[in-house]
């Protein structure tokens, strides 16, 4: 088994936690949506975080050529998905009678968002470091595929309206969707 093989397997293993923990929670809202407001922030977090561990699997896949077993790469799988494992598993209220989901999540929107924050810096940093050459093209990788990534969680943070982090969590899908395809 090649080095990739061998942190594929791990950096794999860390994602389906998050994809476990996603999809347990989106089971939680529709068993509880009788008694507890779901609203759609929350199921739309859960949307956004599927996306962007496929979009995850499938960068890591097309960095298969650059990636081996480092320290330094298996530091980078550890701190690109503990941030998604952590919202996914601290997104929605941990028993019935807590309120709503979407309550919680406005209540806890600036540690969720500043958490959501964390990959895309660290993978900028990384990709930085290890692949870019020429600093245009370095340049339009930030401002097409980083920013938007962060700016639009840290804005989330700072704001309590759900319609407002509705359209921000539908504008991150939208450009998850655009990187998992383009």
């Amino acid at each position: 088994m090649s080095g990739f093989e061998y942190l594929f397997t791990f950096y794999s293993l860390l994602l389906g936690l998050v994809v476990a923990n996603t999809t347990n929670n989106l089971a939680e809202m529709w068993r509880s949506h009788r008694a507890v407001a779901v609203g759609l922030a929350t199921p739309l977090l859960c949307l956004f975080i599927l996306l962007a561990v496929a979009q995850q699997w499938v960068s890591f896949w097309g960095a298969r050529e650059t990636l081996t077993l480092t320290p330094n790469d298996v530091l980078m799988c550890i701190g690109m998905a503990l941030p998604y494992i952590f919202v996914s598993h601290g997104m929605t209220p941990a028993r019935e009678g807590s309120g709503s989901f979407e309550e919680f999540y406005i209540e806890h929107r600036k540690t969720l968002m500043g958490v959501l924050a964390v990959p895309p810096v660290l993978s900028a940093l990384y990709n930085i470091a290890k692949l870019f050459g020429e600093p245009h093209e370095a340049a339009l990788w930030l401002g097409l595929v980083v920013l938007p990534r962060v700016l639009i969680p840290v804005g989330l943070a700072f704001t309590r309206s759900p319609r407002l982090h509705v359209i921000g969590l539908t504008v991150l899908i939208a450009h998850t969707l655009w990187r998992l395809y383009f």
